[in-house]
């Protein structure tokens, strides 16, 4: 067919990408053998693997890890790491195999991984692409161990928000980096960018935001819903720009609108956690909600604000639920979907019902 090599043969032939034909014809010339440009054949390089892949008992990914990791250890090592891998192979998946491959290399090794590990660093990128739909893309890598530290980060802000929460899983890691993300802008932490504290701006005319329509726009191009706007106007590190007719700024954030530290510590006091029905999320998680939206001239004071977490404060913006203060406790009246009667209920998590 013309192809200048092997690997451009079987991509072509099987359609797959450039690294896996690579990967496969790697794989096979360890496995069984192949001939240098003389026709002088050259010998397999793992007859442990092969037979055990002959026999069914191992697949692609193991054979693939058997590889590289005796790629990468000198001559002496090969026949008796290949038997132990192939061995742990009939026991592990390929995810535990590579684990058990990276502890056999180190404690052969040490100084090696030591050095691939610091390469690791380097290697790393993120970016992030708008895709046709509007969402963005998320693509990088990082070294395992700077991925350790965003899950130590990530992990206890992906937990499941009580009962009613159905999020998958997935989902829940990507509420919880954005949830990271505006825990940062709110500490007060960053060096300044611009002169300026590092802040969330969001820029939408007064007459959209006031009848919902239209969109908004931040800082990087973002284009924002007026409903969303109203939501994220309660959180301190995020600014909304709100124009007049003229496009001059009528208002730009309002510091009266945010919970002072004074109020946010009575809120704590009262509520300790998100006051939704069922949810136990403490203080840390939480944002101070405007029970009458602060553009609907409700004000910012203990007696009209409650605790919320960023799922369910999402929850009472976008669904038709109420909430009423009764004797200092908010109450939530849910929507007829959800209760027929719409019987007001409380948070019972934090502390024991009256």
């Amino acid at each position: 067919m013309g192809a200048y090599s092997t690997s451009s043969f079987l991509r072509d032939t099987v359609r797959i990408t450039p690294a896996d034909a690579r990967r496969r014809v790697a794989d096979a010339n360890a496995l069984f053998g192949s001939t240098t440009l003389t026709g002088q054949p050259i010998e397999p390089q793992l007859p442990v693997t092969a037979k055990a892949l002959a026999d069914g008992v191992i697949n692609r990914d193991h054979v693939q890890i058997v590889r590289t990791t005796l790629d990468k250890l000198p001559d002496e090592h090969h026949a008796e790491v290949e038997q132990l891998l192939v061995d742990e192979a009939h026991r592990f998946d390929p995810v535990k195999l590579s684990k058990l491959a990276t502890r056999t290399r180190a404690h052969l090794q040490p100084e090696q991984v030591v050095l691939e590990e610091q390469a690791a660093r380097k290697r790393m990128e993120f970016s992030m692409v708008e895709d046709v739909d509007g969402m963005i893309l998320l693509r990088g890598r990082l070294s395992p161990e700077c991925a350790e530290v965003l899950k130590a980060a990530l992990s206890p802000l992906a937990k499941p928000a009580g009962k009613d929460d159905d999020r998958s899983a997935a989902r829940r890691w990507a509420d919880a980096l954005v949830e990271l993300a505006h825990r940062v802008l709110n500490s007060d932490t960053l060096p300044q960018d611009g002169g300026r504290r590092p802040h969330l701006a969001i820029t939408i005319s007064y007459e959209q935001l006031r009848d919902q329509i239209g969109l908004g726009h931040g800082d990087f191009g973002a284009m924002i819903t007026p409903q969303t706007i109203r939501q994220i106007a309660c959180d301190a590190g995020i600014t909304p720009i709100v124009l007049n007719s003229e496009g001059k700024p009528l208002d730009v954030g309002r510091e009266q609108r945010t919970a002072t530290p004074a109020i946010r510590a009575a809120l704590i006091a009262r509520d300790k956690g998100c006051t939704f029905p069922g949810c136990d999320r403490p203080p840390e998680w939480t944002d101070a909600h405007h029970i009458i939206h602060w553009l609907n001239g409700g004000i910012t004071s203990e007696e009209t604000m409650t605790l919320l977490c960023r799922f369910h404060h999402t929850i009472i913006h976008q669904q038709d639920w109420e909430i009423i203060m009764r004797d200092g406790i908010p109450y939530y009246i849910p929507p007829a979907w959800v209760d027929p009667d719409c019987k007001p209920i409380r948070n019972t998590m934090h502390t024991v019902a009256c």
